[in-house]
């Protein structure tokens, strides 16, 4: 009797997880559908009336669900072709200095600055590569002595007593764009065995999406982390 409590109550964990995994592999693909969709409408619907214009006085006037279809992709792609454009000047030194003397004014502007400055610090932290903004998994003693997190390395202070500090990122779950940042000695830091993906599935999952093995380390890399 007891074997097939067992039996059912593992059956269900499984068929759990497998839901949770396929979850996570939908709900991005969902959501950068309707982002995109979104996009589409948004930006195309911004030059839609100047590229109607340019068929009208081309002879020909769109008509129909296709036609605006046309209008509307067409808009898209001229607005991601003068996007590419503008970044090309912005690399260059030049466009740098063009770039420098509108920023300088924006940020003179009331306001305007503070929206400015605070989508640009936004449109920044989403393009980090992963390198760059989360380095490596590990566990800390958070949010009292005796608790364990769960949480991301994402770089390195040093004091004026010239103290070397890690900076920890602590994600909330089932959203990880928020959380907490603290800063631990290294001494204070477990390391563990996951990389950011496995992370990000654990935190997202609610702890649900574990690794099969995981190891961990108090103060020190793995031994195969090392030989790497």
């Amino acid at each position: 009797m007891k074997t097939g409590k067992l039996y059912t109550s593992d059956f269900r964990k499984n068929i759990r997880r497998k839901l949770v995994a396929g979850l996570l592999v939908v709900f991005p693909i969902f959501i950068t559908f309707i982002v995109i969709k979104f996009l589409f409408g948004l930006i195309g619907g911004i030059l839609s009336p100047v590229v109607e214009r340019a068929f009208i006085l081309l002879g020909s006037s769109p008509k129909g669900t296709v036609d605006d279809f046309i209008v509307t992709s067409i808009a898209f792609i001229l607005t991601f072709s003068a996007l590419y454009f503008i970044g090309v000047i912005a690399t260059n030194f030049f466009g740098k200095l063009i770039l420098n003397f509108f920023e300088a004014i924006l940020n003179k502007t009331p306001i305007i600055k503070n929206i400015y400055t605070s989508s640009k610090k936004l449109i920044e932290i989403i393009s980090l590569p992963s390198r760059q903004s989360f380095k490596r998994v590990v566990l800390v003693e958070y949010p009292r002595v005796g608790m364990k997190a769960f949480a991301f390395v994402t770089g390195n202070i040093k004091t004026k007593d010239g103290a070397e500090l890690t900076s920890i990122f602590v994600p909330t779950t089932p959203n990880p764009t928020s959380g907490f940042l603290i800063y631990l000695p290294e001494d204070d830091i477990i390391e563990t065995s996951m990389d950011i993906e496995e992370g990000m599935k654990l935190i997202i999952s609610g702890g649900i999406l574990v690794p099969e093995h995981l190891e961990l380390n108090n103060g020190k890399l793995t031994s195969e982390a090392q030989e790497e």
